[in-house]
């Protein structure tokens, strides 16, 4: 496996903060909506703003959770902000890592989010392959994903939404098909 460049470190550091932002944005919208339904009738702005900042703490953990371990989990190793900067996580053998190895990258980020992210630079920076603490104890590797000249603009409907898993039809498999000429008449 050849060294990564830097480069991978910078978009690595950008997708983490849209991922953040993904997360942030309907959270703080959500713990607004809860605090507005839920106000306590207490001592005033003091009960208030513990509440708020309580439930955003939770809704942080859940959103954070769903974002980056169970999401790349079931969409090939990408977040949402991996898929739009082209990155994805893989084992280091160039699988797909399981559930348990995205679960160890997002707990370890207590370590690699020490000093506001700086130690989890250095680590990128300082690694062979780039890997922050988390990507090393979980043997995960992010890596760039390659542009294809076939590939659309937009997503297609390939089973990644569930739409259409494959290249099908609504008549028999007689009358139509895909299979180039080779028909199986019975």
């Amino acid at each position: 496996m050849t060294r990564p460049g830097i480069g991978v470190v910078g978009r690595r550091l950008v997708q983490f903060l849209l991922d953040e932002l993904l997360v942030f944005l309907p959270m703080l919208l959500l713990a607004i909506a809860v605090v507005w339904l839920f106000h306590p009738h207490g001592p005033g702005l003091l009960t208030f703003l513990e509440v708020v900042l309580y439930t955003m703490l939770v809704l942080d953990f859940v959103g954070l959770l769903f974002v980056t371990v169970w999401w790349p989990h079931r969409h090939g190793g990408q977040t949402p902000a991996m898929r739009w900067l082209r990155l994805r996580v893989r084992t280091l053998d160039g699988g797909h890592p399981s559930l348990g190895a995205f679960l160890v990258r997002e707990l370890l980020m207590v370590v690699d989010g020490f000093a506001w992210g700086l130690a989890g630079t250095v680590v990128m920076l300082v690694s062979r392959r780039r890997q922050r603490f988390g990507d090393i104890v979980a043997r995960t590797v992010v890596e760039r994903v390659p542009r294809s000249a076939d590939e659309p603009a937009f997503p297609r409907p390939d089973g990644d939404f569930g739409a259409v898993p494959g290249p099908q039809l609504a008549f028999d498999g007689a009358d139509v098909g895909l299979d180039r000429g080779q028909r199986n008449h019975e």
